[in-house]
């Protein structure tokens, strides 16, 4: 029996290593460095890089062209691959605490995406914009989710970080913010509204929607807004709204669509979903660009259709 022979056993892995994250630094059509400066890079000489790219495209790992005076170019390469030569281990994505449909349609993409690759995923979940992109920018996660409204303000304390913008409506999709309130009883004066302060949209959008009235600002986290306003605990709250074992209006509850006119500045911002990573994290960003904004779109419109044509259905985490 013949045993496929693996970029690893062709020379040092640490070799393999070097080689494969440079070449996960090149897009299809760019020229790969010379065996010189490869050399100084991997810390080996001529043979031992040579065989190390000769092994990457024996595992279909790249494919290479010398073009003369023009250098090696690369003309083909599978991402998958090169990660896992590269020895960087599980992707690690942070996400935002699960329950709205927007952001199981996202992570269902990432997951179906890095699986293709053959890239080992694991997801954690995290509450406030700020303490993932921290998770980010302290190279504890490669990646995360927010609103670009969100990545926006928080780049001045945590520079560095970069935003694949996924399109309009894909983190909060239109009519999915409302405005929960009890159906019966009456309204405190003044008005006691729930504020999440660890989430830079929630806190953004709740002191514009009640700016003006009579309030008293308690903390609570968003996704417990219906069940706070059920304990009494506050009279109102911005919700993202998400499939839910009983309907809110079953429950006692009113959903109204929170106004994003002009009065709400910054809406669109915070609407658009952004997958952030680290600037300089190459490796990274060069497996996240296969990860399609229009499927995460269509996978998105799916699961809302259904949760529509499927009132008070649970959704899976």
């Amino acid at each position: 029996m013949t045993t496929r022979k693996t970029a690893n056993s062709f020379t040092k892995p640490d070799v393999v290593v070097a080689v494969a994250r440079m070449l996960l630094t090149r897009e299809v059509g760019q020229r790969i460095p010379t065996l010189a400066e490869l050399q100084t890079r991997a810390g080996a000489g001529t043979g031992t890089v040579v065989k190390a790219l000769r092994a990457m495209e024996d595992d279909g790992a790249v494919r290479l062209e010398p073009r003369g005076r023009h250098g090696t170019i690369v003309v083909g390469r599978d991402v998958g691959r090169l990660w896992n030569a590269a020895d960087l281990g599980n992707f690690r994505l942070v996400m935002p605490p699960p329950g709205p449909v927007e952001q199981q349609g996202t992570l269902e993409v990432v997951q179906d995406t890095l699986r293709r690759l053959g890239v080992a995923l694991v997801v954690d979940f995290l509450r406030g914009a700020e303490n993932r992109l921290t998770e980010v920018h302290q190279e504890r996660a490669h990646a995360t989710l927010t609103s670009a409204g969100a990545l926006e303000h928080h780049r001045e304390t945590l520079p560095g970080l970069l935003g694949a913008d996924l399109g309009p409506n894909t983190f909060y999709s239109p009519g999915s913010l409302v405005v929960v309130e009890h159906r019966d009883r009456p309204p405190r004066d003044p008005l006691v509204v729930g504020i999440d302060r660890s989430s830079y949209d929630h806190e953004h959008l709740s002191r514009q929607a009640f700016a003006g009235r009579s309030v008293r600002f308690a903390d609570c986290s968003f996704v417990r807004a219906p069940a706070a306003v059920l304990a009494s605990d506050i009279d109102t709250a911005i919700w993202h709204a998400m499939p839910t074992v009983i309907p809110p209006e079953l429950a006692g509850l009113t959903l109204r669509p929170l106004d994003l006119g002009g009065g709400q500045e910054g809406s669109d911002r915070i609407c658009r979903a952004v997958l952030v990573t680290r600037a300089n994290d190459a490796c990274t960003n060069a497996l996240l660009r296969a990860v399609r904004p229009a499927s995460i779109t269509r996978r998105q419109n799916e699961l809302l259709q259904a949760a529509d044509d499927e009132p008070g259905r649970l959704w899976p985490r």
